[in-house]
This record gives structure tokens, sequence and C-alpha cells, in this order.
């Protein structure tokens, strides 16, 4: 685009249209005066004092330019075609373009102008033409729309919500007459529900939430009288409304599960008896008591649980603890059965003739078990284990002293503590 073109075209016309107002009012006094007010624009990249400021100004003042959106003016930028085209169009839009005062030049320069941004031109033209076409489709579709809202704001949602509002009524007045029965838990608070539309929409609105209204006091009732084990009927008259009395079905006593579960750590007390020979007082026995108590968790990793035991067996004088890895094997019931293995020590009177110090002998644990849960804190229980030492220094291993290892089998019960 040739910007010295645009401008001379540009100024020309403005000059001449200048010239033409003003020798119109010098001469001829007119009874009406249509103009278009002047625009009061300061560009931010056109300062006072800028050699092109006056003929920026007088441009803008005859609405040719607006500048751009961020207020500039953008003087020393190319001229597009299409704002070359908006000027023209602009300037055949104002009706200055057939002010007489034109000279030949002026109309040749503008014709030529007009002519090189032909297409822009009819392409802004096409535009502005579609753009009015479409506020008027607009137009018309709002009118459709507000004759449309004007007939259903009629009597017919009325009556549907007056009907609705009666059937509410009614079941609600119907609810009144339930007795209070034992109050449950508060539920939680639901969230607010957006503001209903003003108009049509609001009376569809205000239809729906009625006719979810109805669906809830229907489905209560419903509820009320298909799925209780144990009701109570009950006849209320209404003694401040004209209906007859309700019959009503109220309460639901299902059994609540008990919810109690047993905790994982555990403490207990036991008493066992073992094989071998000892002595009860002042004389020899067959077996062997002992007593004791253990700590232990029923969970450490999965299933898989952990327990430390002593005991202590006066017969021979003997202190025994060890430390097992047990496996719970859930069964779902009162009845709980365990697996375990682990190792220990025995810690009793030396064997050896004439010497009354103390040794300790090493073994290997296995035993196997069940609790049975008596209440969700106490449980009882039996266990068989069965210890291989793999020494015989002490009275407190095994039943002789000709042996050099060997196995000991023991039953042990009593009660665990769980927390």
């Amino acid at each position: 685009m040739h910007k010295s073109l645009m401008i001379a075209s540009t100024l020309a016309l403005s000059l001449g249209a200048a010239s033409a107002q003003t020798d119109t009012n010098t001469t001829t006094t007119q009874t009406t005066t249509t103009a278009t007010p002047a625009q009061t624009v300061t560009f931010t990249d056109v300062p006072a004092g800028h050699w092109a400021k006056d003929a920026v100004d007088l441009i803008v003042q005859r609405g040719l330019i607006q500048g751009f959106p961020d207020g500039t003016f953008r003087g020393n930028e190319n001229l597009t075609r299409y704002q070359a085209a908006l000027i023209f169009y602009r300037l055949l839009q104002s009706g200055a373009l057939s002010s007489g005062s034109l000279t030949q030049a002026d109309l040749t320069t503008i014709t030529n102008g007009m002519q090189e941004v032909s297409t822009e031109l009819a392409a802004v033209s096409s535009r502005v033409t579609d753009l009015e076409q479409l506020t008027a489709d607009q137009q018309a579709r709002i009118t459709a729309l507000e004759e449309r809202i004007s007939t259903l704001s009629g009597g017919a949602a009325n009556a549907d919500v007056a009907a609705l509002t009666a059937r509410i009524d009614a079941l609600e007045a119907a609810v009144r007459n339930i007795p209070a029965g034992p109050a449950g838990a508060a539920g939680p608070a639901g969230p607010a529900g957006p503001a209903g539309p003003a108009g049509a929409a609001g009376a569809a609105a205000d239809t729906a939430a009625l006719e979810a209204r109805i669906a809830a006091l229907e489905q209560r009732a419903t509820t009320s009288t298909t799925t209780s084990t144990t009701a109570t009927v009950t006849t209320t008259p209404d003694t401040t409304a004209t209906t007859t009395p309700t019959t009503v079905v109220i309460g639901d006593t299902a059994p609540v599960a008990n919810a109690d579960t047993r905790g994982n750590l555990y403490a207990g007390v036991s008493g066992s008896a073992s094989s071998g020979s000892c002595i009860v007082g002042t004389r020899t026995v067959n077996y062997c008591v002992g007593f004791g108590g253990m700590v232990g968790s029923t969970q450490v990793i999965g299933p898989f649980g952990a327990r430390v035991a002593a005991e202590y067996k006066p017969g021979r004088g003997a202190v025994s603890a060890d430390v097992n890895a047990t496996y719970q094997l859930g069964t779902g019931t009162n009845l709980q059965p365990y697996v375990g293995v682990g190792l220990g020590i025995t810690s009793s009177r030396t064997r050896t003739t004439g010497a009354t110090n103390n040794v300790t002998d090493t073994y290997a644990n296995a035993l196997v078990g069940a609790d049975f849960q008596l209440t969700p804190s106490i449980a009882a229980f039996v266990e068989g284990s069965g210890r291989y030492y793999l020494s015989n220094k002490g009275v407190g291993a095994l039943n002789t002293g000709t042996e050099t290892r060997g196995f000991v089998p023991a039953v042990k019960a009593g009660l665990k503590f769980y927390f």
C-alpha cells in the first residue's frame, strides 16, 4: 500500500471538507444543523508540538481514524490495505464526498485511492452488512423468546404449581402426625443449592423442586411400610385439619452388628507342664510344672506376629526365656489358631558334682496353639510346644545328664489380655 497516496487522499478530503464547512457557515444561515460531535482523543505517541499533530487531530475529529486500543497512533507504521479501506468506508458513510468544494485534483486522488483498495473496501462493507443482518436476527430471536416467556408465565404453569403445592401440603400434614421416635445421629449438612432463575424458567424450576419434595416424601412412606423388620402402627387423628386420620408405619429395630474388635498387642500369664522328673516338696515326680508370662503382638507384618515369653520351673530351679515368631491362622470366629518358631535359653544349676554355680543351655522352640476370645479384650489359650535342647549342662535342660542334646515336650495354658 502506498502510504503517500493514502495520506494525500485523507488530507485532501479533510481539508476540502473543512473548507466547505467554513464557506457554508459564513455565507448561509441554516435553520437546522446536524453535525457529528468532535472526538477528543489524545494519542500517547503524538505529543504536543509534534509536526503532524494538527493533521492527526483534524483526521480524528472527522471520524476517519480512531487510533489503536492502547491509545497510540503509530504514525511510523505502514498503512494496511484494510485500514485504508476502513478510512474510505467512513468517508462514504459521512457524506463528505458529496461536498462540492473539492477540486478535480482532490477527486482524482481520492478516486485513485479508492480503486486501489476497492477489494478491501468491498470486504469491509460486506462485514458491516453481515453485522447489521446478525443484529436484526438477534433482535427477532429476543422478541420470540419474550413472547414465549410471556406465554409460559400464564395459567398453565401456575395451575401445575398449585396442584403440586396441594399434594405437598397433604403429605406434610401426614408426616406431622407421625410421633417422634428415638433421635438418630445427625447427618452431614448438604451443600446450598443455586438460586433459581426468574420468569418462566423460575416457574419450571419451582415445579421441579416441588416434584422432588413429593418424591422424597412418597419414598419415605414406601420405605417405612416395606423395609421395617419390627414396626409400630399408630393412628393419630389430626384435630387441626379436616383430613381423615392417617395410619403411618414407623420404627425400624434392625439389629446392629457388634463392631468391637480386639487389639493387636497382648500380655498373658500361663501355667505349664512338661516331661521329666522334678522335685515337688520332698518327693520326686515324673513331670515338671512351671508358671510364667508373655508379651507380644499378633500383627507385626501382616499376619506375622512376635512374642517374648519367660517361665520358671521351681522343681528344677530353672528359668527359661524365648523369642518366637508367630503366624495367625485367622478363621473369622472366636477361635484363633496360631503357630510359631523361635529360640530360647534356660539358666539352671550345673550338673557338675559338688558345684553350685548356674549354667546356660540353648534350645530351639516350636509351638502350636489357639486363642478362644472370651471378650474383645480377654482370651483363653492352650498351647503345645517342643523344645530341642542344643546342650545339657544344667539340670533345667534334659531329664538326665547322659545326653548331650534332646527333645522336651510341654503343654501350656493361660489367659491373654489384648489392648
